[in-house]
């Protein structure tokens, strides 16, 4: 800013100078958060060049342990090669079933990953769920017949995760699919 401006008294003097000093204040942490980012980049990009080799030798070393039948399980857990809290994790989790009406037949869908799929359960109207069904997709359609085509009918649904073929994890929400009367 000219100094004109604060020696004539058109700037205040003392607000002018904190300013300006503020501004370049601002601007040295401007340049050394560049410089900060910079230096974190290239740090990254030296950290995964390397790290990239390193996990396929872990990951072929974990072969060679598996292959190796002098290594028990308890010799595998005390080396860190076994992925226990990935079981762990799947007790708190419940599937995210979805239904619609889809051709007049329910469509089931959910979120399957990591798991190996879903033990369903379904009922029709205000029956039992005596229906039960292992689906390893990502989606199910119920095939079964209905009871009155020409009545509207209510079908229920229920769901475990599956993992290591066993049920795991919570039970899903209940879900309800109306099936519209065929005319």
């Amino acid at each position: 800013m000219p100094p004109k401006y604060i020696e004539s008294g058109i700037l205040p003097k003392e607000a002018t100078e904190t300013l300006i000093a503020e501004l370049q204040a601002d601007e040295t942490r401007r340049n050394q958060k560049n410089i900060d980012r910079k230096v974190s980049y290239d740090s990254r990009k030296i950290y995964v060049s390397g790290h990239n080799q390193v996990s396929k030798n872990l990951r072929n070393y974990k072969k060679l342990i598996d292959n190796t039948p002098l290594v028990t399980p308890e010799i595998k857990l005390e080396l860190g090669l076994v992925n226990e809290d990935r079981i762990e994790n799947t007790n708190n989790k419940k599937p995210d079933l979805k239904g619609k009406e889809v051709g007049g037949v329910p469509h089931l869908s959910f979120t399957k990953f990591p798991f190996e799929g879903i033990m369903l359960y379904g009922k029709i109207n205000d029956g039992d769920y005596n229906f039960q069904t292992s689906v390893r997709a990502s989606g199910f359609d119920d095939t079964r017949p209905r009871l009155n085509p020409k009545q509207t009918e209510v079908r229920e649904y229920y769901a475990y995760y599956i993992y290591g073929g066993k049920k795991v994890g919570k039970q899903s929400e209940i879900i309800r699919v109306v099936l519209n009367p065929i005319e």
